[in-house]
């Protein structure tokens, strides 16, 4: 009866949404070219499945979001409808994202509402016509809408394509809605109905942690408390529609959300009542925000997966303290907010929703697990809100990699560690799925590791390496994530990791509660020794790390060669699975010696070719340059760039990366390997072979840590702190070398100046060599001599020798 009595209610707004249907069959050209690069016609030569003429769309655009856009139609707010159509791309250009249809939002006053699109054109099945559709609910402010065939992006891009029986149409109900339904509910769930605390700790667990915090997690339990009484004392944020740094996502909510945990665990562990109060008062400004970021990120992005996590554990941990109103606030704010995120992430609305390899997803997808967990057994509807991001969990170890690696950088693996175990534990206690079986998690602490600077130098700001979208300084934890891996792995050597960054007081907030619950005692610390490798190649990535020793005071050099997300999942994906933060730096390498950066890294930047340690060819960089790094295009290169060799000898590591696959076809670049041949402790010979289809411009850049240099015959000195760099090319016949500011873009797109040592060479085939070295500052670092017999180029360094044999592309170590 309630289900005949919604259905009723539904009529009136079905009886005034009306479908629209584009067949093209009426000889009416109502769509237009977005520019006049492409060329609309509409032609019955190419007929769809169902034998309807349709519209061809073919040329280029270099700049817009789509190639061609529909005439507009009314549309009713929050009626469901379903856009469906028959799609056959001919052909995509180089560097061209799978094409998919959007349809965009209108209402009577200005602003941004939202979009949807449909799945991506499966470019595996060129020529061949697919359907595409995508479900959604116009969401409120709706008056009217239009479609788009899109890009994907706002790079350059062409399209051959034909579309066909474009339908918007009004349902009844969203029939992906229901897929992700738990049925039956896992047991222990069943078993834990009406009971609390039942997120990451029961009664039993907080009597343990209560004995805990007196003894093996006196020091975590120590820190912890002395942040909820800041906490306390601060109290909540009032609402602010508009930040400094995070525009339309309202990102400053972010620790509205990170907050609640340490609050409410400090009032478990305690029962002192001003933490029970805060707690609440935290959750209740959290449920009076009117915005979880705005226009179209409302309640679909990482304000959200933040919030709905920090409530559903208030929720949880304080339920039978919370009193009968505060509980409801938070329920109904709870069902408000993971119900729009689920029907956004479910219909295709949030763009994340298949983004296996992001942290947007793994944030957003462990809130709302969250959410679903803390009230499964009050709203019946909760449990899809832990459905759908178990299948995306799920989804996400099928495409991750096998050498634990990341490609977002250090900062965002902390970032998206964090969220992923969060999710992990739960499910393995609740859901009866156990996600930690992968060899990426046997390894990930391994990348955290190696991607670490050496112990003495660290410092709050510098520690880590800041390779694709990364500080130079932790982003979240990352002490808890690496006691969480060492005991879940026994890997002794992240324990001590996690214990060295704790008592150097260079970890990051995030969920420092998690201290308490991952910190193991019982796991012994290892230092890293004799008996760790020194080199440490990420397969997968195609990252190597290699440094002298484990002394603390040693030089590191890090090289990146491989596709961007990874050599597994550009073999398993058609479509970027979230490599938005990947930078365009195949052949790329940084260096540190001496207690401090000498060879650098662009950072958290836009993402350009030019701001990075490789080359340039006329003019340009690899593909996939832009604000966010585009990667769709080169999934369907046969080849990528990768590691192709790696050879140790005492005092000399050789590291080879083959990176052409890594530019544009349109450049003609045939051949770029990079040697890198590590003279330890100090001295590196960087070699470089090219070939091109004709003479081009050629330019190799490196970017000292140091943003001036002094001349030197030939070389160039850069002095830093506590640092002496020598950069000296040894094949100057032909070549313009030149030290200069060269103008690069930061994240927002602002002017980042970076200096650099440019080498220019307008050849064919180009082979070069130049070698730095390093000492402490104050003194001169020792030159490095080239001798030449043919094919075979000898470098000598601290009287230790190696020879690249160009016939056989190879190193030879006597």
């Amino acid at each position: 009866m309630r289900r005949l009595v919604c259905l009723v209610a539904l009529l009136p707004a079905l009886a005034c949404a009306q479908q629209v249907k584009w067949d093209f069959a009426d000889g009416k050209l109502t769509w237009q070219p977005r520019t006049p690069g492409v060329k609309l016609e509409l032609t019955a030569d190419m007929k769809t499945p169902g034998g309807k003429p349709s519209l061809h769309v073919a040329g280029s655009e270099a700049s817009n979001w789509n190639y061609a856009v529909s005439d507009t139609h009314p549309m009713a707010v929050g009626q469901a409808y379903r856009l469906s159509l028959w799609m056959c791309a001919k052909s995509l250009g180089e560097g061209t994202q799978a094409p998919s249809v959007k349809c965009e939002f209108v209402g009577d006053e200005p602003g941004n509402i939202g979009r949807v699109t449909t799945e991506a054109y499966d470019t595996a099945r060129l020529g061949q016509w697919q359907r595409l559709s995508v479900e959604f609910r116009a969401p409120q402010q709706t008056a009217r809408f239009w479609l788009a065939v899109e890009k994907g992006a706002n790079t350059p891009m062409a399209v051959d394509l034909y579309l066909g029986e474009v339908l918007v149409e009004p349902i009844q109900e969203l029939t992906i809605i229901r897929q992700y339904v738990l049925d039956p509910l896992p047991a222990p769930l069943q078993q834990r109905r009406g009971v609390h605390p039942r997120l990451y700790l029961d009664a039993a667990g907080v009597a343990r942690l209560r004995e805990a915090v007196k003894t093996t997690h006196a020091a975590q339990w120590q820190r912890l408390q002395a942040l909820a009484e800041r906490l306390v004392k601060s109290g909540p944020p009032q609402y602010i529609e508009r930040d400094k740094y995070s525009g339309d996502e309202q990102l400053w909510q972010r620790e509205v959300g990170n907050a609640m945990p340490t609050l409410a665990l400090v009032w478990l562990v305690t029962q002192d009542k001003q933490y029970l109060d805060s707690a609440r008062a935290w959750a209740l400004a959290s449920c009076s925000y009117p915005t979880w970021g705005l226009g179209r990120i409302d309640g679909m992005d990482l304000a959200t997966g933040h919030q709905l996590f920090g409530l559903g554990l208030v929720y949880d941990w304080c339920y039978a303290d919370l009193g009968d109103e505060a509980r409801r606030t938070i329920r109904d704010t709870l069902q408000k907010r993971a119900g729009r995120m689920y029907e956004a992430a479910a219909s295709g609305e949030a763009w994340w929703q298949k983004s296996y390899l992001q942290n947007h997803l793994w944030v957003n997808a462990c809130g709302m697990a969250v959410a679903g967990l803390a009230v499964y057994d009050e709203l019946p509807e909760a449990t899809r809100w832990i459905g759908l991001p178990l299948d995306k969990f799920k989804r996400t170890m099928q495409t991750l990699g096998s050498d634990g690696a990341s490609h977002e950088g250090v900062g965002y693996w902390q970032y998206g560690v964090e969220y992923m175990l969060k999710f992990m534990e739960l499910a393995r206690s609740l859901l009866e799925c156990d996600l930690f079986d992968h060899p990426w998690w046997r390894n990930t602490a391994s990348y955290a590791l190696y991607l670490q600077l050496p112990r003495q130098a660290w410092t709050s700001r510098s520690n880590i390496v800041d390779l694709a979208d990364c500080p130079r300084g932790n982003w979240y934890g990352p002490d808890y994530l690496l006691w969480k891996l060492a005991h879940e792995y026994h890997f002794e050597v992240a324990q001590w990791q996690a214990n060295e960054e704790a008592a150097a007081n260079i970890t990051a907030g995030g969920a420092p509660w998690l201290n308490l619950l991952w910190y193991d005692p019982q796991i012994q610390a290892i230092a890293p020794s004799a008996g760790l490798p020194t080199l440490m190649h990420f397969t997968d990535l195609g990252i190597v790390s290699a440094r002298t020793d484990w002394t603390g005071n040693e030089p590191l050099l890090v090289f990146k060669s491989g596709p961007f997300l990874g050599h597994e999942a550009v073999k398993k994906l058609s479509y970027d699975a979230g490599g938005g933060h990947v930078h365009p730096d195949a052949n790329h390498f940084v260096l540190f010696g001496s207690g401090e950066w000498l060879i650098k890294d662009d950072g958290y930047a836009d993402k350009r070719t030019g701001q990075h340690n490789t080359l340039l060819v006329d003019g340009q960089g690899q593909t996939g340059e832009g604000k966010w790094f585009s990667g769709a295009s080169t999934l369907r290169q046969g080849d990528q760039p990768t590691i192709f060799r790696i050879r140790r000898w005492p005092g000399i590591d050789w590291i080879g990366g083959r990176a052409q696959a890594a530019y544009p076809q349109r450049l003609g670049l045939k051949r770029f390997r990079r040697h890198l041949i590590f003279f330890k402790p100090d001295a590196l010979v960087v070699v470089d072979d090219i070939e091109c289809d004709a003479p081009r411009a050629l330019e190799l850049r490196f970017h000292p840590e140091q943003q001036q240099a002094e001349q030197d015959g030939g070389a160039f000195i850069c002095r830093g702190k506590t640092s002496t760099l020598r950069i000296q090319p040894l094949t100057t016949e032909g070549v313009q070398v030149a030290a200069e500011v060269v103008e690069g873009q930061d994240r927002n797109e602002k002017p980042l100046p970076m200096f650099t040592i440019g080498l220019r060479a307008q050849q064919q085939r180009w082979r070069n060599a130049t070698a730095l070295s390093w000492c402490a500052a104050g003194k001169a670092p020792q030159p490095i001599t080239m001798q030449v017999d043919g094919d075979l180029w000898r470098f000598i360094a601290f009287g230790k020798s190696a020879t690249f044999d160009w016939s056989k592309d190879e190193v030879i170590v006597p």
